[in-house]
């Protein structure tokens, strides 16, 4: 009898306490997420950066948290480089080489692992504000943490230029700060300056360039089928979609304003339409390998590990707001595999 009764009394504490703590999760604010899609700015002829400040007004006018962008975590590429696979090298080559080169050197210089450096960072983000060598001491330990935007984002911040002949990094790094500050793309042109002006003290890292790697690797015959199968491919660029694309960013390029070129990019009719012309078609084309619908497959497959390292980045800022500058074809995907967490609130862009 007492047993019975201990137990009713601890069933019914439980059933208290789960009662709050669901109530608890009820007052919770959910976590804001923006998938904004951007064109490579880079490839775009006539871009200029200050074409982007009616895009960065609009944008400041939500309080962001993190702001993330299109390239791999430093501990992915460490991960890749580490299993010594020649089919990754272009990976580890064309998306974060000289990124690790330079912090292995780095590190050696300043005599401080990749954990050394991620941890004074950690702890130099604790203080409200930095003064000019706590600055310094964050483009040393990004530098060292293979990570130059934040790096870059820093130096932007040093009021008196000349604490940097107290570090013992070489001219020539400072040089390379300097030329990424004014370079033309969707990094430094779009997320460095948002972040600055929201003054973050970290750019984020959310991209997983595998996909094509793993297909060449695993279907070797995808580019001879892909080949022999152009005349499938060859009319997408023309399809109605991307034709108002080309006219939307000719008008905008006219005009020296992004803005109408990033909402037709963020719209849901260009988002359905992409999908369907880009990645629907990999599933008609019947390839003899399958390579075609690898293609497909491995496609989901980067975007549910960019999803994953959203996610990650979110842990950090539950209840707040993050924004994530990408390629428009990702968008789609991305946040259909977000809408499912019942934590997440994705914001629109209109």
């Amino acid at each position: 009898m007492i047993q019975k009764v201990a137990n009713q009394f601890f069933l019914l504490a439980f059933m208290i306490l789960l009662t709050g703590k669901l109530w608890a999760q009820v007052d919770n604010e959910k976590t804001k997420l923006l998938i904004l899609g951007t064109s490579h700015l880079s490839q775009i002829k006539d871009f200029e950066s200050n074409m982007l400040e009616n895009l960065i007004s609009k944008l400041d006018s939500e309080s962001f948290n993190a702001v993330c962008i299109e390239n791999m975590p430093a501990e992915l590429l460490y991960d890749i480089r580490s299993r010594n696979d020649s089919a990754f090298a272009g990976v580890i080559s064309s998306f974060g080489g000289t990124r690790l080169l330079l912090a292995d050197s780095i590190q050696k210089q300043l005599g401080i692992s990749f954990s050394d450096a991620r941890k004074k960072i950690n702890e130099l983000s604790n203080i409200e504000s930095l003064s000019d060598m706590e600055h310094l001491s964050m483009i040393e330990c990004f530098l060292a943490a293979a990570d130059p935007v934040s790096a870059t984002l820093h130096y932007t911040r040093i009021k008196d230029k000349t604490v940097i002949d107290k570090s013992n990094l070489s001219k020539e790094i400072f040089k390379d700060l300097i030329s990424n500050i004014v370079k033309a793309n969707e990094i430094y042109s779009l997320a460095l300056k948002l972040a600055n002006n929201q003054n973050l003290n970290k750019i984020e890292y959310i991209d997983n360039f595998q996909d094509e790697a793993l297909l060449l690797k695993h279907f070797p015959n995808f580019i001879r089928e892909f080949t022999a199968n152009q005349e499938t491919f060859k009319d997408i660029g023309s399809l109605p979609v991307f034709k108002k694309e080309e006219m939307i960013l000719k008008q905008s390029i006219a005009k020296k304003d992004l803005l109408d070129y990033y909402l037709f990019l963020n719209s849901t009719e260009y988002m359905k339409e992409d999908f369907e012309a880009q990645w629907e078609i990999w599933l008609t084309t019947n390839f003899p390998s399958g390579a075609d619908r690898a293609r497909f497959y491995l496609w989901e497959m980067r975007n549910l590990q960019i999803a994953a390292n959203i996610m990650k980045v979110c842990s950090f800022y539950p209840g707040e707001k993050v924004i994530v500058i990408i390629g428009a074809s990702h968008k789609s995907f991305i946040e259909k595999y977000l809408r499912q967490n019942p934590d997440i609130e994705i914001m629109s862009f209109n």
